[in-house]
C-alpha cells in the first residue's frame, strides 16, 4: 500500500510539473507578442522632415500625407535589424509583366532596362504618362529585389510607366566586359546619363522622377551631383531610399560585432557569388585568390571594387562616392529617406546642416524601418511605408 501511495504521489507531482510547464509556456507565448505589440505602438511616431523652410521643395513635400502620419512598424518585427532580415528572407517577389530592352555601351558592355507599361498602353512615343525610373541596390534587379518589386507594384497600380535600370551583370544579363558597377565611378554615371537620355528622347512630354535604393541611390545621387544644371539631369525630382551617406562610416557600422554577424558576412557572400562565375574576366586584373579569401566588405571593396574603379585605395573610393559632401551640388529636388535604425546608413553620417541650407535636398528620417524594409502592418507582403509614400511623392511631384 505504501508503494502504491508513493507511486500515486509521484504521478501527481509529475502532472503538477507538466501543468506548470504548460502554463509557463502559454504565458510566455502570450507575453512575447503582447510585449512586441506594445513596443511597436510605443515607438511609433511621425517621420522627421529636414528641409529648408520657405522653399518650393518644402511646400511640395507638405503635400505628401505619409509625412504627417504616424509610422508604426510591424508589431511582430519592430526592430530595424529584424525588418532587414525579414525583407531579405521572407518578403515575396511579385510577378509583373516586365518587357526587357537591352542597353549597349561604347565599350561593348550591356545592361537590361526593364519596362512595365500601364495597362492598355505600350511604348507610344507621344505618351505623357508619368515615368518612374527605379535603380536597384547591390546585387539587386527585377529578378530578386523584393523592395523594388513591391514599390513597382504600387506604382503600376497608379497607372504610371516604370523603367528599371539594372546594372551591368545584374538581372540575368551576361557580363561582356571587365567592368561591373559600384557607387559612382565615371563609367556608371555615364551609363545613368545614357539611360535617362534615351527615356527622355522616347517620351519627351512625360514627367519623370528617379528612385534609387541603397547602392542604386548612391549611383543616382552621384549622377545628380555631376550635372551642372537641373535640365541636364532630365528629371523632375529624385528619391533615394536607405542610401549610405558616408561610405567609411557605413563600413565601420557594419564591422561592429552584431552587424558584422548579421549583415556584413551576408552581403559579402552575395557579392562573392556574383563575381565568382566571372573569374575568366577579372583574374588577370586582380589577385583572385586574395579576393576569394575576403572576410568583410572592406576586404571586398579594397581587393575588387577600388582597384577596378581606378582608385589608389579603398579610402579614396569611399571618399569619392560618399553623398554627405555633395548636398550643395544637387540641382534637382531630391528627397532622401532613411531609418534611424538602419545599420547601413547611421544617422550620425547625415549632414543635416547642409540639408537645411539646401534649396533642393530634403531628408525624411523615420525612427524605425531598417534597410530598405519599412514594413508596416501584420502582413510582410502588404504595402509598407515606402511603398505607399512613393506614390504620394509622385502625386506631389507630377502635380507641379
Amino acid at each position: 500500500n505504501s508503494r502504491r501511495v508513493a507511486r500515486v504521489a509521484a504521478c501527481s507531482t509529475c502532472s503538477s510539473c507538466s501543468i506548470m510547464i504548460y502554463l509557463v509556456v502559454v504565458a510566455v507565448a502570450a507575453a512575447v507578442p503582447a510585449a512586441l505589440f506594445l513596443y511597436s505602438r510605443y515607438v511609433a511616431q511621425k517621420p522627421q522632415i529636414y528641409v529648408k523652410v520657405g522653399t518650393q521643395w518644402a511646400e511640395t513635400l507638405r503635400k505628401v500625407p505619409a509625412f504627417d502620419e504616424v509610422y508604426t512598424p510591424s508589431w511582430w518585427c519592430p526592430f530595424g535589424w529584424a525588418q532587414t532580415i525579414v525583407l531579405e528572407m521572407f518578403r515575396s517577389l511579385p510577378k509583373l509583366g516586365w518587357e526587357r530592352e537591352m542597353m549597349r555601351y561604347p565599350d561593348g558592355g550591356q545592361s537590361a532596362l526593364d519596362w512595365l507599361h500601364p495597362k492598355g498602353e505600350r511604348a507610344r512615343g507621344d505618351a505623357t504618362t508619368p515615368i518612374v525610373v527605379l535603380m536597384p541596390g547591390i546585387t539587386g534587379s527585377t529578378h530578386n529585389a523584393s523592395y523594388l518589386l513591391h514599390v513597382a507594384e504600387e506604382v503600376h497600380a497608379s497607372g504610371w510607366r516604370i523603367a528599371v535600370a539594372n546594372a551591368r551583370g545584374a538581372g540575368g544579363v551576361k557580363l561582356l566586359t571587365p567592368q561591373l558597377y559600384n557607387a559612382g565611378t565615371s563609367e556608371d554615371l555615364r551609363e545613368a546619363s545614357t539611360v535617362l537620355k534615351m527615356i527622355t528622347k522616347r517620351y519627351p512630354s512625360a514627367k519623370k522622377f528617379a528612385c534609387g535604393f541603397s547602392l542604386g541611390g548612391m549611383m543616382l545621387w552621384n549622377y545628380l551631383a555631376k550635372c551642372e544644371t537641373r535640365e541636364e539631369t532630365r528629371l523632375d525630382a529624385a528619391l533615394v531610399v536607405s542610401s549610405p551617406w558616408n561610405s567609411a562610416k557605413t563600413t565601420e557600422s557594419l564591422e561592429r560585432p552584431f552587424y558584422c554577424f548579421l549583415f556584413n558576412k551576408a552581403v559579402l557572400r552575395s557579392c562573392l557569388r556574383l563575381v565568382e562565375p566571372l573569374k575568366h574576366i577579372f583574374e588577370d586584373r586582380i589577385d583572385w585568390t586574395h579576393l576569394m579569401a575576403s572576410q568583410t566588405m572592406r576586404d571586398f571593396d579594397s581587393r575588387f571594387i577600388a582597384p577596378l574603379g581606378g582608385f589608389p585605395s579603398v579610402e579614396k573610393y569611399y571618399e569619392a562616392t560618399s553623398l554627405c559632401s555633395k548636398v550643395a551640388r544637387i540641382r534637382v529636388p531630391t528627397l532622401a529617406v532613411t531609418a534611424a535604425d538602419d545599420a547601413f546608413a547611421p544617422p550620425e553620417s547625415i549632414p543635416f546642416g547642409d540639408v537645411c541650407r539646401s534649396e533642393n535636398v530634403a531628408v525624411c528620417l523615420t525612427a524605425h524601418g531598417g534597410h530598405t524594409a519599412f514594413l508596416q502592418g501584420a502582413n510582410p507582403n502588404g504595402p509598407g511605408f515606402v511603398d505607399k509614400m512613393i506614390v504620394q511623392f509622385g502625386d506631389a511631384v507630377f502635380a507641379q
